[in-house]
């Protein structure tokens, strides 16, 4: 099995941690700006400061530094759209709120951007791909299908395949999001429409596996 994309390989100093996180701030920028073929390690250490040295100890190449931005985001979407406590609530709550937050987190500019980046490179880079779909699972996948199942253990739903239906809310969403991503995002978050069929979409869930 593939390692999580953008793992770091050993502990950092909060220093090193620091040091990291300006250069994917700054990786993300060029990114963004100029896309994968512009984008070198020199023009993000210019950028962020440090040295090429550390840029390379830290990402290994351009592609690791490329595994590594879309990692953080994904840390950062997942601390949005899943806190802690969320899955706590009553399920009809928490599945429509889970699926609002989802949405409005792929439906903004930088999100559909990184998307848009992620269909131009990825086909070039298999290991990259598989290693992106296992991050998915863990970060967007894992806690719908954790929500599940507490819903289906406090007797709110029943359900036959936890992981299945957490795929279905998930690659419903993406599919909610799909415009939004042909046309560079909505700053604004979801419109209106978009916001209905997310709620239609997870009122049709509840009610198949309602107990």
């Amino acid at each position: 099995m593939n390692d999580p994309i953008g793992s770091t390989p050993r502990a950092l100093t909060s220093k090193g941690e620091a040091r990291r996180l300006r250069l994917l701030e700054a990786a993300t920028q060029s990114l963004l700006e100029h896309g994968y073929a512009q984008t070198s390690i020199h023009r993000i250490v210019q950028q962020a400061g440090g040295s090429a040295t550390t840029a390379y100890q830290l990402f290994g190449n351009k592609e690791g530094l490329l595994a590594a931005v879309l990692q953080h985001e994904l840390d950062k979407m997942r601390a949005t759209v899943f806190p802690d406590a969320l899955p706590e609530q009553p399920v009809g709550a928490a599945l429509h709120d889970l699926a609002v937050r989802l949405l409005t987190y792929a439906v903004q500019p930088k999100s559909a951007a990184l998307y848009r980046l992620l269909v131009a490179e990825c086909h070039r880079m298999p290991q990259l791909a598989a290693s992106l779909q296992q991050s998915v699972d863990t970060q967007v996948h894992g806690p719908l299908e954790q929500c599940l199942r507490l819903a289906c253990e406090r007797g709110e739903l029943k359900i036959d395949d936890l992981r299945q239906a957490a795929l279905t809310l998930g690659n419903m969403i993406h599919g909610i999001a799909f415009h939004a991503r042909l046309v560079g995002g909505y700053a604004g978050g979801p419109q209106a429409d978009h916001l209905a069929t997310c709620r239609y979409g997870v009122d049709m869930l509840l009610h198949a596996y309602g107990a």
